[in-house]
């Protein structure tokens, strides 16, 4: 007998994890536009939700799971993950587990079926079009006459068996109560068949919106640096939060300059990490030096390229186009990266050794800009050089020029930490400190301007 309306017990709803119950920040228009094209309770669909890694794919899950929860609905989820990718039927039992006590209500076939691809039972293994039979028998006589929602998590890490099932499932809803939104990231691949399967790409949020979220977390984070963050992030949600966090209080407060390559908390370098140390070494070292030098020019990477101790060459880049981490336009000859924050996962992922040779072979190249020469060799160099300490010198009164004080006294300090002679190093460290004094006075100057004209202090 199969089973139908009534005939199951009570039937435990799945939350959804890490929801707040409320809407990601600049996120209504995509939930709304969602809910549409999932048509949940409505006749039955199918979503995939794409975006890039940090991008709030799980948050914006955990929204839709919230909403259908609280009008009544049913909620079933799964996640993928990495060390239960080569389990058969992990996903689909993390789906169908709250259902368990409905499987005796299923005709002997279906049962059975189910019972050993999911591991509570033994016996013959079961044809995977049974299975998938089965698991949309046993969804639709559940779901009744209430919307049901199956929600997949990091789709590319489900296991082959239960793709196939869900995708099964996901293309035989129409018409039924039942919706199917998974989450994956954009360009991965995995056992799920996309086919003709709706899309929808889950956009990085607007600069406003952006700068709304980093107010509201980070109010201490100003000027330049504030800046900075919101240029890096380009609208990655998991970066404005984290990017803050990994910098320090005066950094925050635009008083210390920023490092060339923002520095990564744990879970940044681990989301944007992981696929660069999959790639050849060779390439990571290419992409390394690309990054230091600051130029999407190919010209003066191929060049630099040639000075390294391995002697790397352009082709290394393949493997990070195929990774879809770079764009190489070949009718310009320019190099992107396809996020800021991939730089600066290169430059952690990276050994000071490495790190000093790709700086050392940019300095070669970059005869005619002075500052950023200046820098590089500074950065390559351990033990104290005068030659190095005299440009850097040079590089901070052309800075100091410009109007940058906090640049200034940087390379004047690292001038000072390379000064062979004590004479100079005090001198340079000097200097330093009384553009560091004045800056300071100025500012304290200013503020104190505004607070007796009874104004509101400007960051």
């Amino acid at each position: 007998m199969q089973c139908g309306q009534g005939q199951h017990g009570p039937v435990t709803q799945v939350p959804a994890p890490r929801s707040d119950g409320g809407t990601p920040v600049g996120r209504s228009g995509d939930l709304d536009r969602i809910r549409r094209l999932l048509r949940t309770g409505d006749g039955g669909g199918s979503l995939l939700l794409l975006g890039e890694a940090g991008v709030g794919k799980s948050l914006v899950l955990d929204s839709v799971a919230a909403a259908v929860a609280a009008e009544g609905g049913l909620v079933l989820r799964a996640a993928g993950a990495e060390f239960e990718a080569d389990v058969s039927y992990s996903g689909l039992n993390q789906v169908l587990f709250p259902l368990r006590d409905a499987f005796d209500t299923l005709d002997d076939a279906y049962r059975d079926a189910l019972r050993v691809a999911l591991g509570f039972g033994t016996g013959t293994p079961p044809e995977r079009l049974v299975v998938s039979n089965a698991a949309l028998v046993l969804l639709t006589a559940v779901a009744g006459d209430r919307p049901l929602l199956l929600v997949i998590d990091d789709l590319p890490w489900i296991d082959r068996a239960s793709a196939v099932v869900l995708g099964f499932i996901a293309r035989r809803l129409s018409g039924t109560r039942i919706s199917f939104l998974a989450a994956m990231r954009l360009n991965s691949e995995g056992f799920f068949e996309r086919g003709r399967l709706p899309e929808y790409v889950l956009p990085p949020l607007g600069r406003d919106t952006a700068s709304q979220l980093v107010s509201a977390r980070f109010p201490g984070l100003v000027g330049a640096a504030r800046e900075r963050i919101l240029d890096s992030a380009e609208g990655n949600p998991l970066a404005l939060r984290e990017l803050p966090a990994a910098l320090n209080g005066a950094q925050r407060a635009a008083s210390e300059e920023l490092s060339e390559v923002l520095p990564l908390t744990q879970r940044l370098q681990a989301l944007f990490g992981s696929r660069l140390a999959e790639l050849p070494p060779q390439t990571q070292r290419l992409l390394l030096l690309a990054t230091l030098i600051g130029s999407s020019d190919l010209g003066p990477l191929q060049a630099a390229a040639r000075r390294l101790p391995d002697d790397a060459d352009l082709d290394d880049l393949a493997a990070a186009e195929r990774a879809r981490l770079v764009r190489v336009d070949q009718a310009s000859h320019h190099l992107s990266f396809r996020h800021p924050l991939i730089c600066s996962a290169l430059f952690e992922l990276s050994t000071s050794s490495q790190r000093r040779a790709a700086h050392r072979a940019a300095a070669e190249v970059l005869v005619g800009r002075p500052e950023r020469r200046a820098w590089h060799l500074s950065e390559a160099t351990l033990e104290p050089d005068d030659q190095v300490a005299s440009l850097l010198e040079e590089a901070a009164r052309r800075i100091l020029r410009r109007g940058d004080a906090v640049g200034a006294v940087r390379a004047l300090t690292r001038a000072g930490e390379l000064s062979p002679s004590a004479p100079a190093r005090s001198r340079r460290l000097a200097e330093a400190a009384y553009i560091s004094a004045e800056v300071a006075g100025l500012s304290t100057a200013r503020r104190n301007c505004w607070r007796g004209r009874g104004a509101p202090i400007p960051s």
